[in-house]
């Protein structure tokens, strides 16, 4: 595979269309030296940009282009990204299952206000999290419920109280217990550790919520990859609530309002930095089996090696392709006529040169 699956070919291709514009939004938000502002832009030094075809899937995609991995921020790389971190989490379920466990899903919230900092609740929610994991408190919890590892994600939301990071927990128990008494169990603990962290009391009734295998299992499915496009912080908000690449969204569309997503995307992206999106607990991968954990940079860059190469690319080719902002398109035209690619290379190709000639330059992507 190399990249999200999405359902119906049209959708495929709008989907990446999104994903290419607002990485640009976000280029043009962050700056051209921001990680974001450079994926899929320049290529890798001494390598040759070609552009393959997935023999089993079909899709399109280039080699030898720097990818970002920085997907608080790169909707490109997000896809990606998350997409195989769903695969593993499904992996881990079914794992969990040959072995006896029990999976919980725990949600985790704190009281948040529309004036809060959003790098500030950032930094306590993480504080807030590692009390509840460290100190002879979390171990006596753990040695109650036989709790044998956990998967935490880490989201966001934006809606009329400002930002809202939260975290959803997978918890892997070697005992049977009611989502009730995991509740009764884990609430007073956060709720403490978000006191010591400096964070208002979360409520018993909203702070703290436990489903059960069933649910966590539908949500581990969904984790990475859902009909718009992927994961948490990408995907379109619902019921009045926005996600961060909705800010992006508001901007490519001239909301009225551009302004200020502007501001509310670089104070995300900058309290999300070096930010762990997924974090799987000591030793829980051997627990189940699982290889070792791939990082974001191997995961972008990861390409199939069942794969046809299409075309392989001149660097001012690659310029021309970057100066018309036709990544996307050029892989639309590979999976769906790969016999015009040629010619759409060489008419981009055309076009950067009759622009470098009015111009008086040479352009460098």
């Amino acid at each position: 595979m190399t990249g999200e699956i999405v359902e119906g070919e049209r959708t495929k291709q709008l989907a990446r269309a999104e994903r290419f514009a607002l990485v640009a939004v976000a280029r043009e938000i962050l700056g051209k030296e921001h990680r974001t502002g450079k994926c899929m832009q320049r290529r890798v030094p001494k390598q040759t940009a070609k552009v393959w075809k997935d023999k089993e899937h079909g899709k399109a995609f280039y080699s030898g282009v720097r990818t970002c991995a920085a997907l608080w921020t790169c909707a490109h790389c997000a896809a990606k990204i998350s997409e195989r971190r769903r695969v593993e989490l499904v992996g881990a379920l079914a794992a969990a299952k040959r072995l006896g466990l029990h999976v919980k899903l725990l949600t985790l919230t704190i009281p948040h206000g529309i004036g809060d900092d959003v790098k500030v609740i950032v930094r306590k929610l993480m504080a807030a999290w590692k009390r509840t994991t460290n100190g002879k408190a979390a171990k006596d919890l753990r040695d109650l419920l036989g709790l044998r590892g956990t998967i935490r994600a880490f989201e966001v939301t934006y809606g009329a109280n400002g930002f809202h990071p939260h975290l959803h927990v997978l918890l892997f128990l070697d005992k049977s217990w009611s989502n009730a008494s995991v509740h009764a169990a884990f609430s007073p603990l956060w709720q403490n550790a978000c006191r010591l962290a400096g964070l208002p009391i979360p409520s018993d009734a909203h702070g703290c919520r436990v489903d059960d295998g069933s649910k966590a299992a539908a949500y581990a499915s969904k984790w990475g990859l859902e009909s718009e496009m992927t994961k948490g912080h990408i995907k379109r908000g619902k019921q009045g609530g926005m996600t961060p690449f909705d800010f992006l969204r508001a901007v490519l569309a001239d909301d009225q309002d551009a302004p200020k997503f502007r501001g509310l995307f670089r104070a995300y992206a900058d309290a999300f930095h070096g930010q762990r999106q997924l974090y799987w607990s000591n030793g829980l991968r051997a627990l189940l089996e699982l290889g070792k954990e791939a990082t974001d940079e191997e995961l972008a860059a990861e390409q199939t090696e069942q794969a046809t190469m299409l075309a392989e690319l001149l660097p001012d080719e690659w310029r021309a392709i970057v100066h018309a902002r036709a990544q996307a398109a050029v892989l639309d035209v590979a999976e769906d006529k790969p016999e015009k690619l040629r010619a759409l290379l060489d008419a981009l190709y055309a076009r950067w040169l009759e622009y470098s000639r009015r111009r008086g330059t040479v352009c460098r992507a």
